[in-house]
């Protein structure tokens, strides 16, 4: 998987942030729902025109592969770094909407 993806011409984010090293380091771990590296890269590796190739299977995912996950994310966004946090909601005056279930 990995040196077929490495080989590729593959465009994804996943090709671009998974090094050998960083693929050593994160093979074997696992989160507490028995998620692993393989679950987390397996559809960049067979999909190689993904822009992408990675989903969390879990939401622990995040945190165990985070190595991974982070520098995609950050590039994906546009420099949205994990110490980012999202702006407070707005919704505005909801009491213009009156009742949206009128039944």
């Amino acid at each position: 998987g990995f040196k077929k993806l490495e080989a590729s011409d593959s465009k994804s984010l996943l090709k671009k942030y998974l090094t050998r090293e960083l693929f050593d380091n994160l093979k074997t771990k696992k989160t507490s729902f028995g998620s692993t590296l393989l679950d987390v890269i397996q559809s960049g590796l067979e999909n190689h025109d993904s822009g992408i190739g990675i989903y969390a299977p879990d939401a622990e995912a995040y945190s165990v592969f985070s190595d991974l996950f982070d520098p995609i994310i950050e590039d994906y966004h546009g420099g949205f770094k994990k110490s980012d946090k999202h702006p407070p909601k707005n919704w505005g005056d909801t009491s213009v909407f009156g009742n949206l279930d009128p039944a």
